[in-house]
């Protein structure tokens, strides 16, 4: 039953939506909420859309055309606007779309792309795309099927980053904002700073709201009620700090990882290059080649990595595994081991990776100045109140890895499972069972 699907023309299957394209260049555009695609994803956000509803966007040019590092068509949904670097295409109906989306990622074509120094996919070649299509409900029984995964690893990422947007929410509050700080100086009527006058403003805000919950007792216990100056502009808030904490260079809380792993033991599983962490703090992906060298830099569970490469690509992750590392990316372990999340959550500001840009060496690729990384300036609470937040938020930073690991699970099947039902060498209908069955394993990973 393998191939049972027969090939059609993709002109057969999409309507076309090119005319509606308008590339923008960078300087004209003016931010907004309205996503701006190109060929690979958001390439920015701009105050205006062209589209509205679920269309599928088709690289039209690029190397990924070629080398296929992320997926070639992707679905776009809501108000959105696309540059000229995407075909903008729809089937007969939502479902219809996802299940051609899915079918064009496992395409073959090759013999559509032209271009020997920029690939490219011209108009009148992608009407003649082949794709596996078989008949409406059947595709769409596909696309609902697939689309349940997509919806669980989904829901799974959204969850792990409403938690980890809670443990940073809470360092500001407590550790950049210092807002306990402020409330109790608030309740005992000491002197606040008129440099910290804004805060106060904040904090009687808040306190007016109808739902505004208090810090138990025991919590705001553990902070002090007065700020003293440091004579540091830099540090804390316009330079005062609450009463008893210190400051100093960020070498008081952390220091560069030495250790080193053999090659024979790594994996694409267990190493971590610069190449395969992810923009804008969103953690690692696997990585596609291993180093030559017979050893590397090592890291292990709680460690935390930074890419030391392009510091604006704020490229961070909290390591749940041991494995090894590049020379391009710095392993980061917490002087006082039982706070390692406070590490994290601080190494996670903008701050740190402003500060690193600002510090690093060179212009065409910036590297970050290990030395002056050290000598970062920061707050220091007591250890104890380290240990404290640390314990608050250690929950959440376990539960992350497992639905991570699950996520990998879901797709790992998925991917197994769409190629096959685009082909129709299986069909939905032998995986009712089969599906129920995997679901209830699933769960317990």
């Amino acid at each position: 039953m393998s191939d049972s699907y027969p090939l059609v023309e993709l002109e057969k299957l999409v309507s076309i939506h090119d005319k509606r394209r308008k590339p923008i260049t960078k300087s004209k555009r003016t931010p907004g909420i309205y996503p701006y695609y190109g060929a690979s994803g958001i390439a920015d956000y701009i105050d205006n859309y062209e589209f509205d509803g679920l269309y599928i966007l088709l690289a039209e040019d690029g190397d990924n055309l070629r080398t296929r590092n992320t997926p070639i068509a992707f679905t776009a949904q809501g108000k959105f606007w696309v540059n000229n670097h995407a075909h903008v295409l729809q089937g007969v109906d939502e479902l219809d779309s996802q299940y051609l989306c899915y079918a064009l990622q496992y395409a073959n074509i090759d013999s559509y792309i032209s271009g020997s120094t920029r690939p490219k996919i011209t108009q009148s070649d992608l009407k003649k795309i082949q794709v596996r299509a078989p008949a409406i409900p059947i595709r769409r029984g596909i696309a609902q099927f697939i689309k349940s995964f997509d919806e669980k690893i989904n829901l799974n990422k959204q969850t792990n980053q409403t938690l980890e947007q809670m443990a940073q929410a809470l360092f500001k509050s407590w550790f950049v904002d210092c807002d306990p700080v402020v409330d109790n100086a608030l309740a005992a009527g000491n002197p606040i700073p008129d440099e910290l006058a804004h805060r106060v403003e904040v904090r009687k805000k808040a306190h007016a709201l109808a739902d505004f919950q208090p810090l138990p007792e025991h919590i705001r216990n553990l902070f002090p009620s007065e700020f003293e100056q440091t004579g540091e502009s830099t540090v804390g808030i316009y330079g005062w700090v609450p009463k008893g904490w210190e400051f100093g260079g960020l070498s008081s809380l952390a220091k560069f990882t030495t250790n080193r792993i053999d090659r024979e033991v790594l994996s694409l599983d267990n190493y971590i290059s610069t190449d395969n962490m992810l923009s804008n703090k969103s953690g690692v992906t696997k990585a596609s080649k291993l180093p030559d060298l017979a050893t590397a830099p090592a890291f292990k569970i709680g460690d935390i990595l930074v890419s030391n490469i392009r510091p604006y690509f704020k490229k961070i992750w909290f390591s749940t595994y041991e494995g090894g590392r590049s020379n391009d990316v710095l392993g980061f372990e917490a002087i006082n081991g039982q706070a390692k999340e406070y590490l994290l959550n601080l190494l996670y500001q903008d701050a740190f990776f402003d500060y690193m840009m600002t510090t690093s060496k060179g212009s065409k690729m910036p590297r970050g100045d290990k030395k002056a990384i050290m000598d970062w300036r920061v707050i220091i609470p007591p250890n104890g109140l380290q240990n404290f937040y640390s314990d608050f938020v250690k929950d959440y930073y376990r539960v992350i890895p497992i639905r991570n690991r699950l996520n990998n699970a879901l797709s790992e099947l998925r991917d197994t499972l769409l190629p096959k039902l685009i082909s129709g060498e299986i069909r939905l209908n032998s995986l009712t069972d089969t599906n129920t069955n995997q679901e209830a394993e699933l769960q317990g990973v």
